[in-house]
């Protein structure tokens, strides 16, 4: 006779809320940090601005796992966490705060995070790995939004936003980086370790490069300082080691089956608090990217599209 534990079912059920909650927790993190981020490239140049956050963030979490004990060796090689910084953190945040500066929070938001769109074309042409007919379209659906908001002007003749297609270009060199990382990092690397080494090392050339730069006055008052504290604490780190942990308690198609709430909370924050009112185009290119995260991240089946272990959204 087997015999059932009757409280099996309320734990797995506790776990599952838990596991919502911790995601859910980290993209409200991530999508609420584009308006901050907005505020911060008022005075400082989008790079630099990037550049403070990331090196604040990625440092706060080495600094969190050496103080609970962990080690904070990446365990990848030098190759490995130079590459991952030059495309998930220069390139890509480098391109999405120049977004945020010269196009808007919203329209940024929107355009970052179709990274996991090219991540899954990539995957599928390059590793073989295989997408289900719900994530194919999710790919379309998503591509479409992305080019809704990228367009300009009337149907014909084409106009495109350069400072759209810059957020673009960043979010493909996330999932270059991810894709051609993903083998050597997916068996033996600290993910949290490497995330924080990844903030750290690009957020110190992005720095570098805005002072170079010289765009923007680079203030520094108690607003900066709260603006750059927040996004490197709340917008980076936290929300980070909340998506991990969600991670150690579900499979991973679950924790990123909310990564839509991630644009949509971009978009919905920049609306009243920076005046942003979204365009049909941005309303309609946002409903195409949100459903076409969920079903590439979340609507499939256990063999299909796992999509290689990339980092995080921004």
């Amino acid at each position: 006779m087997v015999r059932h534990d009757p409280l099996a079912g309320r734990r797995g059920g506790a776990i599952v809320r838990a596991t919502s909650a911790l995601s859910i927790a980290a993209m409200l993190c991530w999508g609420a940090a584009y308006v901050p981020s907005a505020l911060l490239v008022e005075t400082w140049s989008p790079l630099a601005a990037a550049g403070a956050r990331l090196a604040l963030g990625g440092v706060v979490l080495l600094a969190v796992l050496a103080a609970l004990g962990r080690s904070v060796r990446p365990r990848v090689g030098l190759m490995s966490v130079g590459w991952l910084a030059l495309t998930q953190t220069v390139l890509f945040y480098g391109a999405t705060f120049w977004g945020i500066a010269h196009a808007g929070a919203g329209l940024s938001a929107v355009l970052a995070n179709t990274d996991p769109l090219f991540v899954a074309v990539l995957a599928s042409l390059l590793l073989g790995e295989r997408l289900g007919s719900l994530q194919w379209c999710g790919l379309a659906l998503g591509l479409l939004g992305a080019a809704c908001v990228v367009w300009e002007g009337p149907l014909w003749p084409p106009g495109l936003s350069s400072a759209a297609l810059v957020v673009v270009g960043g979010a493909l060199a996330w999932s270059v980086g991810t894709v051609v990382a993903s083998r050597s990092v997916r068996a033996s690397a600290d993910p949290l370790a490497l995330a924080g080494w990844q903030m750290a090392i690009g957020g110190v050339v992005l720095a570098l490069a805005g002072v170079v730069v010289g765009e923007g006055d680079h203030a520094v008052g108690w607003r900066e300082v709260g603006l750059i504290v927040g996004l490197g604490i709340a917008g980076s780190a936290a929300p980070l080691a909340l998506f991990y942990l969600a991670l150690a308690r579900a499979p991973a198609s679950e924790v990123s089956a909310w990564f839509f709430l991630i644009p949509a909370i971009g978009v919905l924050s920049a609306w009243p608090l920076l005046g942003e009112t979204p365009s049909p185009r941005l309303v309609v290119g946002l409903a195409g990217v949100s459903l076409g995260l969920w079903l590439v991240l979340g609507a499939h089946g256990p063999d299909e599209g796992r999509l290689v272990d990339s980092a995080v959204p921004p």
